[in-house]
């Protein structure tokens, strides 16, 4: 970092970016140390990605997750059923995402949106036809997870909870809204909108965004650019 910085000038570097990982914090506190006028800061997007891994390990959220992660795995894994998916859901049901975490996220939107598809093909002729539904194999078992209010009501609260904290994710990632002031404040509106999107568990997820967010990007240089 420091032959990039005599290359440029330091008299024209602000601030330095990097991941978060335990080596670039560290080398980070010797650049500041070094040259007290540079800002070594953690990268934001990383730093919400972390969060969303924090709450995927929340284990309501996580049991809810597994499940998700069973029903596509098997509709991916047989090449009839994926094909009657895609004929019921109209596309799939798998979508890239911006980050590791956050497709866990996109995993349960795109459950959501697709439900009643997926509700309609394990309760379709062809599917209760086929070998697939017999009684005590696998694809039973997708069958009733599918039909689980309770599933879908988990799924539904979580994904309310968490949108919030992905849309500030994509903004940052995008780069469109480079200023940390509009930042903070997209980080405050979200925790306001996860409050009245899950009352009951909001707090939970409130503690994580606060321990994080409060650790790594409660910079000086930040909160200058909060104001």
């Amino acid at each position: 970092m420091e032959e990039v910085i005599d290359q440029i000038g330091e008299e024209n570097i602000v601030q330095v970016v990097t991941d978060n990982g335990t080596q670039y914090k560290l080398a980070g506190q010797v650049l500041m140390e070094r040259r007290p006028q540079i800002f070594w800061t953690p990268c934001a997007a990383y730093c919400i990605d972390l969060i969303l891994m924090n709450i995927g390990k929340i284990r309501r959220v996580q049991h809810t997750m597994e499940i998700a992660q069973r029903i596509t795995r098997y509709i991916y894994s047989h090449t009839w059923v994926l094909s009657l998916m895609r004929k019921y859901a109209g596309g799939e049901i798998l979508r890239p995402g911006v980050t590791r975490f956050a497709m866990n996220y996109i995993a349960l939107d795109i459950l959501i949106e697709k439900k009643g598809a997926l509700r309609q093909l394990f309760v379709s002729p062809e599917w209760q036809k086929s070998r697939y539904a017999q009684a005590g194999t696998e694809g039973r078992r997708m069958e009733d997870l599918v039909s689980r209010q309770s599933f879908w009501q988990r799924t539904n609260a979580i994904v309310k909870a968490i949108k919030p904290l992905y849309e500030v994710l994509r903004a940052v990632d995008s780069e469109r809204y480079p200023q940390m002031g509009f930042l903070y404040h997209m980080m405050e509106k979200a925790k306001a909108q996860i409050m009245e999107a899950d009352v009951a568990h909001a707090q939970e997820y409130i503690d994580i965004i606060e321990r994080r967010w409060g650790a790594q990007m409660g910079r000086k240089l930040h909160l200058a650019g909060k104001r």
